[in-house]
């Protein structure tokens, strides 16, 4: 049976279900690192994440592009495989980069970055290197 009001009711209930999340995450987040508080190591790691969440959109946003302009068909799941590989593992390094071009410390920018996504960095960390395989992957069968 078919609701006029589905995609309403299941973003409702995604939206509860990321509530819900964020607050059984919230004790799993870290207070700090190197004896530097949360807040601190967000203001002082704002480029290195910005730079990040770019990067991560510039994968996402390559996809789509592959898609739309790259002559791919909707089914080909390589632009898919190598807008996902690259949104995922692009902070991996280029928070590291980032972090030692500007003088800090490549830890304490992967500390802000799971602060900043407000994701527990046990849970973060391995999403993120998923990304790995997928470029590999695309890199293979391309």
């Amino acid at each position: 049976m078919q609701y006029e009001h589905s995609p309403v009711i299941s973003g409702v209930i995604g939206g509860l279900i990321a509530m819900g999340l964020a607050w059984l995450w919230s004790d799993w987040l870290p207070k700090g690192r190197n004896g530097k508080s949360a807040d601190t190591l967000k203001s002082q790691y704002k480029i290195e994440v910005w730079s990040a969440n770019v990067a991560a959109g510039l994968g996402i946003a390559g996809a789509f592009a592959m898609y739309a302009w790259g002559g791919f068909a909707s089914n080909d799941w390589r632009p898919f495989a190598l807008g996902f590989g690259f949104a995922f593992s692009a902070p991996l390094a280029v928070l590291p980069l980032v972090a030692r071009t500007r003088g800090g410390k490549p830890s304490e920018a992967y500390t802000a970055y799971a602060l900043a996504q407000k994701t527990p960095p046990l849970l973060l960390y391995p999403l993120l290197a998923l990304g790995v395989p997928a470029l590999l992957l695309v890199a293979i069968k391309w």
